[in-house]
C-alpha cells in the first residue's frame, strides 16, 4: 500500500471497535491493566495464564502473521508491564517465576523475553526448567528479533541491539549487542527522553492521535478507498 486511502470515519469505527473488544476480551484476562490499554489489531494478541499486569497507556500492535503472546506457565510466573510500554507484533514473553517491564519500555519486533530454561538438560520431559527472575528498567529498548533469557537485569535507559542474545547484566546507560550482548557504547542520560513525555504535552494524547490522523487521511473518501483495493495502481 503506497498510502493509506481510508477515510477519517472508517478508522475511527475501527479504534471504536478494538477499544470494545479490548474491553470484553482482553482486559477481564488480566489481573490488573491501567486506563488508556490500546491494541492494535487485538484479536491478535494472545494472553494465557494468571498474573499478567498492565500499567497505564501500554499500547501493543499485533498481527495475524506476528502475534504477540504473553504466557504465565501454570500460575507459577507473573508479567508486570510498567506504564508507557510498547510492544511491537511478533513480540513473546513467557514466565515461570516473574518478569518486570519498567515504564517507558519498547520491545521490537519478534523480540523474546523469557524467565526460564524450559526443559533440564538432562531431563527434557519436564518443565520449566531452571528459572530466575528478569527485570527491565524504566525506558529500556529492545531491538528487533533479541532474546533476554532467565535472570537477566537491564538497567535504565540501555538499548539492546537487533539479533542479541541477552545472557548477563546490562547496566544502565548503554548499548550492548552481540551473543552474548555486551556493552559497544555509553548512553548520556541527560539526551535520553522517554515515551511518557507523549502523555505530558498540553494537549493530551488523545488529542494528538486525532489530529494525526485527521492530517494523514484528509481527503479521503470510501469510493476513493475501494478502489485503491481492487486497482492499486490507480493509488496516488
Amino acid at each position: 500500500m503506497r498510502r493509506d486511502n481510508r477515510p477519517l470515519w472508517w478508522c475511527r469505527l475501527g479504534q471504536w471497535f478494538s477499544q470494545r473488544w479490548i474491553a470484553h476480551f482482553i482486559r477481564p484476562q488480566l489481573d490488573g491493566c491501567g486506563e488508556d490499554l490500546r491494541v492494535m489489531y487485538p484479536r491478535h494478541l494472545q494472553v494465557s495464564g494468571s498474573s499478567i499486569c498492565f500499567g497505564d497507556h501500554v499500547h501493543i500492535m499485533a498481527l495475524a502473521d506476528s502475534p504477540v503472546r504473553l504466557s504465565v506457565y501454570e500460575g507459577l510466573g507473573r508479567i508486570t508491564v510498567g506504564d508507557y510500554c510498547i510492544i511491537n507484533p511478533g513480540v513473546r514473553i513467557t514466565s515461570a517465576t516473574e518478569i518486570v517491564l519498567g515504564h517507558s519500555c519498547l520491545l521490537a519486533m519478534n523480540c523474546y523475553i523469557t524467565d526460564a530454561d524450559w526443559h533440564d538438560i538432562q531431563h527434557r520431559i519436564y518443565a520449566p526448567g531452571e528459572s530466575l527472575a528478569v527485570t527491565l528498567g524504566d525506558n529500556v529498548w529492545i531491538g528487533d528479533s533479541a532474546m533476554v533469557t532467565k535472570g537477566v537485569t537491564i538497567g535504565k535507559n540501555s538499548i539492546i541491539g537487533a539479533g542479541s542474545v541477552v545472557t548477563k547484566d546490562i547496566p544502565d546507560n548503554v548499548i550492548a549487542a552481540g551473543n552474548p550482548a555486551r556493552v559497544i557504547r555509553q548512553l548520556d542520560a541527560s539526551d535520553v527522553i522517554d515515551r511518557s513525555a507523549l502523555f505530558a504535552m498540553e494537549a493530551p494524547y488523545s488529542q494528538f492521535e486525532a489530529d494525526y490522523y485527521e492530517k494523514l487521511l484528509k481527503g479521503n473518501t470510501f469510493l476513493g478507498w475501494i478502489g485503491s483495493l481492487l486497482f492499486p495502481g490507480s493509488q496516488n
